[in-house]
């Protein structure tokens, strides 16, 4: 039989099941696409369990990580090179999916039939009206309560919230370290409960993939299809050779990364959004050397402040629906979507379906491409948010790496020695000490 790590099987590790169900998900919805279609709740229920968890991780690993730096040197230092990173990284993005779009428009792309989509565009637009305005006023960054910014969902106010705390512990000194404590403990037992969830990504993995297949056979393609390669080669080339250089230039290999985090991509694939994957990211991140202190802060902001996937789709697609419609898009009207843009995404949090009430929400704002172009791409929403997650997963870890390398705590031997070793590294966090982190040898389940 085959065999995965040295004396364990293949067939015993969670990665090989993933693979499984993705196959399994995606014959299941070519051959009996109605059934398919509503293996959905598989993957949603498993990122509702997901999304249920990442508030109170963020919260105790952000603030038991900035506590632990010991200064607020270090702290200011990290905030502006992380603020840095992620606006040049995403405006980026945004002016490459822009100039992606405008090649776009230049070719005879063959008109599209939005058909039953339109019906659903009225449904998201309500959604989009919300989640735009707050993206532009003070409620998307402060929260109300501090229970609701734990366990409310919003990722930029569990932020804000264990930011403060952190820095508080830091200013209290001793009088903090019973707190301290208590939130590494916590923290401890909220990485117990995100194994026991994790175990079910294979079916997460299955219900996603069924669902995806049964859509792409129904979906009227036409000049969409050129929307979606231009987009999947976009973000291949943004990955393999942006960041790949980036990586290089840092001390690492990009591909050795992607083989590490392979697990956490396959259930990002599988369910369609990069949330999900937040905890076992940040503790693989940790375990490859980069301390906890930098790594959650950076690997939770990026979550809402750096998602490329997102911002080279908001761009693309807008230029696509302008070019589809016929109304065109001129110089200035681009660089203003642009500029609206570069705040609105900064809301699109990586769940599924953000992607598309983002493009809906920026429109709304600047009123410069038809609303109703946007049925368009409801279709292949699904299509296009395995990319976008993906490329955000990706996008995020890289930076999470090399921000920690410009606050000097990255080791990077240990990086380069754990994304090198034929094993991966142990997930659970040793029993004796919580804030010791230790390679141990076996595959994590």
């Amino acid at each position: 039989m085959a065999k995965g790590p040295p004396g364990r099987p293949i067939h015993r590790t969670l990665t090989f099941w993933t693979m499984c169900g993705l196959g399994l998900g995606v014959v299941f919805g070519v051959v009996a696409p109605e059934a398919g279609e509503r293996m959905r709740f598989l993957a949603d229920a498993f990122i509702s369990l997901m999304t249920m968890l990442i508030g109170p991780v963020i919260f105790t690993t952000v603030a038991g990580g900035l506590a632990s730096l010991g200064g607020r040197r270090l702290l200011s230092s990290l905030s502006l090179k992380a603020v840095l990173y992620f606006e040049a990284a995403t405006t980026l993005a945004l002016v490459i999916g822009l100039l992606v779009g405008n090649l776009l428009g230049r070719l005879p792309i063959p008109a599209t039939d939005p058909g039953p989509d339109v019906d659903k565009l009225a449904s998201l637009q309500r959604q989009a009206e919300s989640f735009g305005n707050g993206s532009l006023s003070l409620d998307a960054v402060v929260p109300h309560s501090f229970s609701s910014a734990v366990i409310g969902g919003n990722m930029l106010h569990t932020l804000v919230v264990a930011a403060l705390t952190g820095v508080a512990l830091v200013m209290a000194g001793r009088r903090g370290a019973p707190v301290l404590d208590l939130i590494n403990r916590g923290s401890h037992i909220l990485f117990c409960m995100v194994r026991i969830v994790v175990a079910g990504a294979p079916a997460a993995a299955f219900g996603g993939a069924a669902y995806t297949a049964s859509q792409i056979g129904v979906v009227p393609l036409g000049g969409l299809a050129c929307l979606i390669s231009a987009f999947y080669l976009t973000c291949a080339a943004v990955i393999f050779l942006g960041l790949g250089l980036l990586a290089r230039a840092n001390g690492f290999s990009l591909l050795r990364l992607v083989r590490y985090l392979r697990h956490e991509l396959l259930v990002v694939i599988g369910t369609s959004s990069s949330g999900p994957v937040f905890p076992r990211v940040l503790r693989k991140l940790e375990l490859a050397g980069a301390p906890r202190g930098t790594s959650a802060p950076v690997l939770a902001g990026g979550y809402s402040l750096h998602l490329i996937g997102t911002c080279l789709y908001l761009t693309m697609a807008a230029m696509f629906v302008a070019v589809t419609s016929g109304s065109g898009l001129s110089l200035g009207d681009q660089l203003l979507f642009l500029a609206i843009a570069m705040i609105v995404s900064k809301s699109a949090v990586g769940v599924t379906g953000s992607g598309l009430l983002t493009l809906l929400a920026t429109i709304s704002v600047t009123q410069s491409v038809p609303m109703a172009g946007v049925a368009l791409l409801i279709g292949i929403d699904r299509i296009m948010s395995e990319a976008r997650a993906v490329t955000n997963l990706i996008g995020n870890s890289v930076a999470t790496l090399v921000i920690t390398r410009w606050a000097g705590q990255l080791d990077l031997d240990r990086l380069n020695h754990t994304l090198s070793a034929q094993r991966p590294a142990e997930l659970d966090r040793p029993e004796d000490d919580p804030s010791v982190v230790e390679i141990r040898i076996s595959d994590g389940k």
